[in-house]
């Protein structure tokens, strides 16, 4: 089953980006501390934040994290934990992408339903939350850096900014054509 919500594209997406680097003085040229954010947002009781054991069955196969709108709780799994202690990108990554789903449900009041299939990227919960943890981490402002200077800059995997270069220069391309 796939998570369907309201509609966001990617420039309503970017702002929220940009509104959350504004709100924790994070200036778009440097790292964003996402631990430290979420872990503000747990202390002044607005969400909670919970470290489980790799094989608790909360999670689903391949999953890293896991936001439970029902307890208002971002749960992840021990070993994203031991990464971000050991500054692998991909868990600050997994932590962005929690976030966004806290944000979708507390902050924009969106409602999410399971369904079969999801016709517009744009409603589908897992790629606006993609987007929003690629935006936050990686502001659009810096993609035409190298990947290893972008995986340096801002903390990242390889793959995210790789993925992030890829498609912002595809998206610029489209609006040039469209």
């Amino acid at each position: 089953m796939k998570k369907k919500t309201n509609p966001l594209g990617v420039s309503a997406i970017k702002k929220e980006a940009d509104r959350v680097r504004k709100e924790y003085n994070a200036p778009l040229d440097s790292f964003f501390p996402i631990y430290e954010y979420i872990t503000d947002l747990a202390d002044k009781g607005l969400l909670t934040y919970q470290i489980l054991e790799d094989d608790n069955p909360i999670f689903e196969e391949g999953e890293y994290g896991k936001y439970d709108p029902i307890t208002n709780t971002i749960y992840v799994k021990d070993c994203v934990d031991e990464e971000l202690c050991d500054d692998i990108g991909r868990a600050r990554f997994t932590l962005a992408h929690e976030l966004f789903h806290y944000i979708q449900i507390q902050v924009l009041k969106f409602e999410v339903v399971e369904v079969e299939e999801i016709e517009k990227s744009y409603e589908d919960a897992e790629w606006q939350a993609n987007e929003f943890a690629a935006q936050l981490l990686i502001p659009q402002e810096y993609t035409t850096l190298e990947a290893e200077e972008i995986m340096e800059k801002f903390g990242v995997s390889e793959e995210c900014a790789l993925y992030r270069k890829v498609k912002t220069k595809k998206r610029n391309k489209d609006k040039k054509n469209g």
